[in-house]
């Protein structure tokens, strides 16, 4: 019996329950980083939803020649409550890549909580530290089919997957740079800010901001910076939304959301 076939009968314990929930027809996944390096798994619902969140599968890949591992997840309420997640197995390597499968089982109905979805936004329901730097992404392709580990979610028993969605969760660059921080104040903001880095030893730097569709829209270079390093970023014509600031140093490279509102 395959994952995804063990799942669904779990699942159907989830329909009694819901019967009168409103439901949601599909359900999205995305992955971005958050200020700390950390990946940070989302779902966005289509419809409003009050019922049970059955079972989700979801794998993270990225490459295994890195000395990248992921932590000790981390949740919390309410996405801990109607829906603990955890691994399924360990790390695995193929062709290069290394692959995590993620499972979660829901138990508890979002409405006893009480909780709820509404259609449209973005729910996190966990989050993953990094170990080490790397790029991940969050993928459907032939070994997540082989090893039926494909993004998969199921609401009151019935299967409302959706899709992977944004460029940036196929493509995330998360980590520490170890020798130093990075801060963006104000942010968000819908004018100017300011990229502030702490660095303890001297060293070039390459800063990209990248759009929701993975292309990048403005370049800095830095060539021997060292201590308090301040770089400024006027977003006044750029459009609404949320950016990706990837800082790459003499050997690490570190991400930022940046949101212009």
């Amino acid at each position: 019996m395959n994952l995804h076939s063990f799942l669904k009968p779990l699942s159907l314990f989830g329909v009694l329950l819901t019967a009168t929930s409103l439901q949601a027809s599909n359900v999205d996944i995305t992955m971005v980083p958050n200020n700390d390096g950390q990946l940070e798994v989302k779902l966005r619902p289509s419809a409003n939803f009050d019922g049970m969140v059955s079972s989700l599968v979801f794998t993270v890949k990225w490459d295994a020649g890195s000395e990248a591992h992921l932590g000790a997840i981390q949740q919390e309420a309410p996405a801990s409550t109607y829906l603990p997640i955890s691994r399924s197995g360990g790390e695995q390597d193929a062709g290069g890549d290394r692959y995590q499968i993620f499972v979660g089982f829901g138990m508890t109905p979002m409405q006893w909580i009480p909780s709820d979805w509404v259609a449209g936004q973005e729910y996190t329901v966990v989050t993953i530290p990094v170990t080490g730097t790397a790029e991940f992404s969050l993928v459907n392709n032939t070994w997540t089919g082989l090893n039926n580990a494909d993004y998969y979610l199921a609401l009151g028993g019935a299967d409302e997957t959706g899709t992977i969605y944004g460029d940036l969760s196929t493509g995330v660059i998360a980590g520490d740079m170890g020798d130093g921080s990075v801060s963006v104040v104000p942010n968000p903001t819908n004018k100017a800010t300011v990229i502030t880095m702490d660095l303890q030893k001297t060293q070039s730097l390459q800063l990209d901001l990248l759009n929701a569709a993975g292309q990048s829209v403005w370049k800095e270079s830095v060539p021997n910076a060292s201590g308090t390093v301040r770089i400024p970023l006027d977003l006044t014509d750029f459009d609404k939304g949320v950016y990706l600031l990837r800082v790459q140093g003499a050997d690490k490279v570190v991400t930022h959301r940046v949101v212009k509102r």
